[in-house]
């Protein structure tokens, strides 16, 4: 279970990466930073898709989305010296109040064996 969230931090570290060579790429002008924001975002959805088979849809899509948000939009503020207004400041609060809803809730009193029910084996 452990290389699927670890392939999940991939894919949120990957996203970063990506969307800050997206930046730097200058609306595709750049070709160096284009291509490696292509490359990085396939390297991110093998990854997103990777988890996936295991991590709940929600929880998966919720924190990659979420730590994705919060996490750009910090680079942002610390390469690119973008500011934060009061409503972009509680709008991100907002995010991770809702991340943290969206994987508090999530707790069945049954196990359920997520590995056992990869999606690769229903369709074989």
């Amino acid at each position: 279970m452990i290389k699927y969230y670890f392939a999940l931090g991939v894919a949120i570290v990957t996203e970063i990466g990506g969307t800050m060579a997206l930046k730097l790429s200058d609306g595709f002008t750049q070709l160096f930073w284009t291509l490696l924001s292509i490359a990085v975002f396939l390297l991110m959805l093998y990854s997103l898709s990777f988890a996936m088979r295991v991590v709940p849809l929600s929880v998966a899509y919720g924190l990659w989305s979420g730590a994705g948000t919060i996490l750009t939009a910090a680079m942002g503020a610390v390469l690119f010296h973008e500011t934060f207004s009061v409503g972009q400041v509680i709008g991100l609060l907002l995010i991770v109040v809702g991340v943290v809803a969206l994987n508090g809730s999530g707790a069945v009193d049954e196990e359920i064996d997520y590995e056992g029910l990869q999606v690769e084996d229903k369709f074989k």
